[in-house]
């Protein structure tokens, strides 16, 4: 009977090491979860931020496109009224 206890004790002791341990485990796991969840959030937002720079870039090259051709064109009829001048002059 006393080895039988003492095969009890030994074993409870043993449980109480293992659900410290399982414990243990679960907050980690807890705090790990925590993590994912606030990397996806992360990982969702730069996702969003760099659609959102794509479009601004898309939008300021158009428009670098659209300031090019207007120089152009400014170049153009400065050249023609540098012209007109010097056959006036």
């Amino acid at each position: 009977v006393d080895a039988q206890l003492l095969v009890v004790q030994k074993l409870e002791e043993k449980e109480r090491g293992l659900q410290s341990s399982l414990a243990a485990v679960e907050k980690e796991l807890a705090l790990r979860s925590q993590a994912l969840e606030l990397n996806k959030r992360k990982a969702v937002e730069a996702a969003q931020l760099a659609e959102d720079l794509r479009a601004q870039g898309e939008h300021v090259q158009a428009r670098l496109r659209e300031l090019q051709a207007c120089a152009a064109e400014n170049r153009a009829a400065k050249d023609k009224e540098s012209l007109s001048l010097k056959r006036a002059q």
